[in-house]
């Protein structure tokens, strides 16, 4: 008996049936739908037929459906007990949905057309019912454009020093996203050379590739200068996988090691150090810089988080909660 392929490596597989970028296997499955016998077919041929949203065509939605198919596959494995994509069920998709850390319908969207060509994919490859209803196609967030989840902070200031104490293998890692606020599988890439010591920045790539230069508080200089202390300008600064979802495995379990030992509300949430890394930076504005709440509140959410201007609902998130 073969062993058992992981959920991973089948929605990928299966998602792999419904990429169409190859113009030959666009052209195969243009004439097995029509009883057709062409030669080339173009995309926009192909997407006249009004199926443009069952399959994939662009390299960059492949890598939209890939990266966020990621947060579902380890949401899945996290939190449900299953082995095989045919065991995936409607509440479990949203549940995924309510898991979301947004409060923008765009966002919300993104996702639920994922695990629509999530679906599709597995139904093609695998013949199996699959789990996108009428429940996943009608989510809404809520009366006051909010997801259902809770924002608020599972661990304190205090707990978050006692996390960050613990002397681990991943010490530096997590004092990073404390103090950058980085997302975790933004640690994946970071190199010597993406640092500017002088004007206090770190160049990061954040969701969908985009650049930004992230800013590191007066106070950890030294921290920052260690960090990097003996290594070449092109050399990987932390010690983590490039696969990023290897990369959010490993230190959800290092967090849930640490609070676990501290006798602290077990959890693997990397989140609560953006959170951590975004209310140390706001206070440092208001202090330390003479800026008023409403503008370190802004500086905050657009500058060291990277996200656009005007978000009040991750100012609430991350600033007031």
């Amino acid at each position: 008996m073969g062993k058992i392929k992981s959920l991973g490596y089948q929605i990928h597989s299966a998602l792999n049936e419904i990429n169409l970028q190859d113009s030959d296997k666009r052209t195969e499955i243009f004439n097995k739908i029509n009883g057709t016998c062409y030669d080339k077919v173009g995309k926009r041929e192909f997407k006249k037929l009004g199926q443009s949203k069952e399959y994939i065509f662009s390299r960059r939605t492949a890598e939209n459906t890939t990266e966020k198919s990621k947060a579902f596959i380890n949401y899945i494995k996290e939190n449900y007990n299953i082995k095989y994509v045919k065991e995936i069920t409607p509440e479990m998709a949203k549940s995924f949905l309510d898991s979301r850390e947004t409060s923008s319908q765009k966002t919300i969207t993104s996702y639920k057309n994922m695990l629509y060509k999530i679906n599709t994919a597995i139904q093609l490859k695998f013949g199996c019912k699959g789990f996108y209803n009428e429940t996943i196609s009608n989510y809404k967030l809520d009366k006051e454009n909010t997801v259902k989840t809770n924002s608020k902070r599972l661990y304190s200031d205090i707990e978050i020093k006692q996390i960050l104490n613990v002397d681990s293998k991943y010490s530096n890692e997590l004092k990073f996203m404390s103090v950058v606020g980085c997302r975790v599988h933004e640690l994946c890439n970071i190199r010597v050379k993406d640092f500017d010591l002088k004007n206090l920045t770190v160049y990061i790539e954040g969701k969908g590739g985009r650049p930004s230069n992230r800013p590191i508080l007066p106070t950890e200089i030294n921290f920052i200068k260690e960090l990097i202390k003996g290594k070449g300008q092109d050399e990987r600064v932390f010690n983590v996988p490039l696969n990023e979802q290897k990369t959010r495995s490993i230190i959800g379990n290092e967090i849930r090691r640490i609070t676990k030992f501290l006798d602290l509300p077990v959890s693997s949430k990397c989140h609560e150090f953006r959170k951590y890394a975004a209310q140390n930076y706001y206070k440092y504005l208001i202090n330390s810089c003479g800026y008023s709440v409403k503008d370190s509140e802004e500086i905050t959410v657009s500058k060291l988080l990277s996200h656009g201007e005007n978000r009040e609902d991750l100012k609430k998130i991350y600033l007031r909660s």
